[in-house]
């Protein structure tokens, strides 16, 4: 018996009629860290306990190791998807949809990006020919990226991704949470586990309340599980070789040990150039333009997001569409931005402070906004368009005043 099995009951030793025989585990290299051997059993047998609770199996012998099975064996040996937990979510990768061709970022974010590629990449010279894996055992790379929505967040992880040549595993916290007590943490567990397995890229966005502090006294069961989650993050993070990807809007305080083991990567509104690109790689060939559509004074517009751009264009488009209109001119592409949420400064005002991520406007610029969203709008007739469709635009006009209004 090794020194990591325990000792089994004789038959009959229990008075129920069924009780769980003790779990064992024997076998490992007498090189293998203690302490990482005891994060394993406990991760172990909680899954293999919940499987034996749930189906009362009849003794058997679970095989495990770094070869290929014995050909003679009998018993079916199992994997860790097929130790996944009832009602557990299953997670699965997929092809990145995006490439830093599509990327448009300023040049000290694209610089950090491609800083983040590189651990990656030459994590074999460095840890195994080198030897730094002499000082670290489990090298993988946690990635922070944090700033306003809609600045390419997750499309940059899916360039990291495609860069990379491997799959991406996307998930939110709320795909982890759950409402019974413990499962929280073993979701972690398994989405670690599965982006080991398909050596996947792992991208968990809105993780905002998984980095912050843990709580030094929880008083209710939510705090005490949330502990439970960053507590098992750390351990995941300890373990898991690979890169991990973590996406967060706002700012906020993160905890000590989560933010040690962080590289953060910050993105902020575009500026002018940016802003002009986007606009010219948002705007197909086959869609149809007016003459009078001018991407330098939609640049000049500041204070939006990629994704807003992008909405604007949409939404411009299925507007033009849905009217019957040949063409989508200016004053719509206008008109169907100032429908966005405008998340920075004020139109044609200084370009955004790239040390904030807030996406919170004052009152003064609110009504500066609004202000030069009409004078715009007023400059702009519809031209090649029917007369008879210039009061709906002053109607979008009036709807968007209010709207605006109702906002501030």
């Amino acid at each position: 018996m090794s020194r990591h099995e325990s000792e089994r009951p004789e038959q009959g030793e229990s008075d129920s009629p069924w009780s769980r025989p003790p779990l064992f585990l024997s076998g490992f290299p007498a090189e293998v860290p203690e302490r990482e051997l005891v994060k394993f059993r406990v991760r172990l047998f909680a899954l293999l306990g919940d499987v034996i609770d749930r189906y009362h199996p009849a003794p058997f012998l679970l095989s495990t190791g770094s070869a290929e099975p014995p050909s003679h064996q009998s018993t079916p040996t199992l994997t860790t998807s097929e130790m996944e937990q009832p009602g557990t979510p299953k997670f699965s990768t997929v092809e990145p949809l995006y490439t830093f061709d599509q990327l448009t970022l300023p040049e000290e974010t694209t610089n950090r990006l491609l800083d983040c590629v590189s651990l990656v990449e030459v994590a074999p010279l460095v840890f195994d020919t080198w030897n730094l894996r002499s000082i670290e055992p489990n090298p993988s790379t946690a990635v922070n990226f944090r700033g306003p929505p809609g600045t390419g967040k997750t499309m940059a992880a899916h360039a990291i991704a495609h860069r990379l040549q491997r799959r991406i595993l996307s998930c939110r916290l709320s795909d982890l949470e759950s409402k019974y007590h413990g499962e929280g943490p073993k979701n972690l567990a398994a989405l670690f586990a599965t982006a080991k397995e398909q050596d996947a890229v792992l991208f968990v966005d809105e993780a905002e309340s998984l980095l912050s502090r843990r709580f030094a006294q929880p008083q209710q069961a939510a705090e005490s599980a949330i502990n439970s989650m960053r507590t098992e993050l750390l351990m995941a993070l300890d373990t898991f070789e690979g890169l991990v990807i973590f996406a967060s809007n706002l700012p906020h305080s993160y905890d000590a040990a989560i933010e040690s083991r962080l590289l953060h990567v910050d993105f902020v509104l575009p500026d002018r150039t940016a802003r002009k690109r986007i606009w010219q790689t948002h705007l197909p060939a086959e869609l149809p333009l007016h003459e009078d559509v001018s991407i330098d004074e939609l640049a000049d517009i500041s204070g939006v997001s990629g994704r807003d751009i992008k909405m604007a264009i949409i939404l411009a488009a299925v507007g033009a569409a849905r009217q019957r209109h040949g063409m989508v001119a200016h004053a719509r592409l206008l008109s169907a931005l100032s429908e966005q949420r405008v998340t920075g400064p004020a139109l044609a005002g200084p370009a955004p402070d790239s040390n904030t991520t807030s996406t919170e406007l004052s009152e003064e610029a609110r009504q500066t906004i609004t202000e030069q969203l009409q004078q715009r709008l007023a400059a702009q007739t519809p031209v090649g368009e029917p007369a008879a469709n210039q009061p709906e635009y002053e109607a979008e006009g009036s709807c968007e005043q209010s709207r605006t209004e109702e906002i501030t």
